[in-house]
């Protein structure tokens, strides 16, 4: 297995900046154990790619868990909060890029307003998303990887090159299905509904209007209904609202915390609202439900995952 290897850029006097390196990269291979990264943006200001070639992880953000299956890849813009972690025995790579060294790379691209919006958002792709560009985005983290364990001559320009490479194949597998038209691209059905999905699992706490997150996207309410009700048969605020309970039943379930503290980790100031919201689509309490999903997981038996 490779372990992580960094760069650093030079300060004003020529000599590393002792600040979180530039660049940021390891191969990981085969363990016995998950791998876990924890990035705090008071303390690291990077943006970071997760990139699976084998096996499953999993992205916790805003107390959200997020599980991808590899072929796969996770971008994380600079200031974001998270938890990554892969099953034991996965494969891939992490790359951290330093948002000012990310900056003067993308800058000097005759794509830099496209590559910059791509890299400012959360962007998850796997499957057919990245089938055509996972090879070569796979193939530019090991060859930062290695650049960086075995600086060379040209070592800062070859990493350089190949971290916009990376934007490159993220930004085109990203927007693949997209017109050239900016407003085709964000009105296109599959994607937009795709990239509100995205926004809704960062947000769905937060208690955004609907408006709110079509601003986002750049379309109008009306819109993101439409497409939302002929993607999913569903309107966008029944789609948050499902997110909502579908993670209240989870932490019911396996948190041993009070009702009115995980409704409120759920962005319900009022726990009497929180359990009217509950019941209306559950058709119980929280603590009713948090009592029989214990009943019937005693019956059940212990769970024990499988190895490998």
């Amino acid at each position: 297995m490779q372990h992580g290897a960094t760069l650093s850029t030079p300060g004003p006097a020529g000599f590393a900046e002792a600040a979180s390196p530039a660049l940021y990269a390891e191969g990981f291979s085969g363990g016995l154990a998950p791998r876990d990264w924890v990035i705090r943006h008071d303390v690291d200001r990077r943006a970071h790619l997760l990139v699976i070639e084998t096996r499953r992880g999993t992205a916790r953000l805003r107390g959200t868990a997020i599980a991808v299956e590899a072929p796969a890849l996770l971008w994380l813009p600079g200031g974001v909060d998270a938890h990554l972690q892969v099953q034991a025995g996965a494969t891939g790579h992490l790359v951290a890029i330093s948002e000012d060294f990310l900056t003067r790379i993308v800058s000097g691209s005759a794509e830099a307003l496209h590559l910059q919006r791509t890299i400012d958002r959360f962007v998850m792709l796997s499957g057919s998303q990245i089938e055509n560009a996972f090879e070569a985005i796979a193939d530019s983290c090991a060859t930062l990887v290695r650049e960086l364990h075995t600086p060379d001559r040209g070592s800062m320009t070859m990493a350089s090159s190949h971290i916009l490479l990376l934007c490159l194949h993220l930004w085109r597998s990203a927007t693949r299905d997209e017109t050239a038209s900016e407003a085709a691209q964000r009105g296109d059905g599959p994607r937009l509904v795709g990239n509100f999905l995205q926004m809704v699992e960062l947000h769905y706490r937060d208690g955004w209007p609907i408006a709110r997150y079509a601003a986002a996207l750049g379309v109008t309410d009306d819109k993101l209904h439409a497409h939302c009700k002929r993607e999913k048969a569903r309107s966008p605020r029944a789609i948050i609202h499902e997110r909502l309970i579908h993670e209240a039943c989870t932490r019911l379930h396996q948190l041993d915390l009070p009702v009115e503290q995980i409704g409120y980790g759920l962005g319900f100031r009022d726990p009497g609202y929180f359990s009217r919201f509950f019941r209306k689509h559950q058709g119980i309490s929280p603590g009713a439900y948090r009592r029989r999903a214990r009943v019937e997981q005693a019956k059940r038996g212990p769970f024990y995952a499988a190895w490998p």
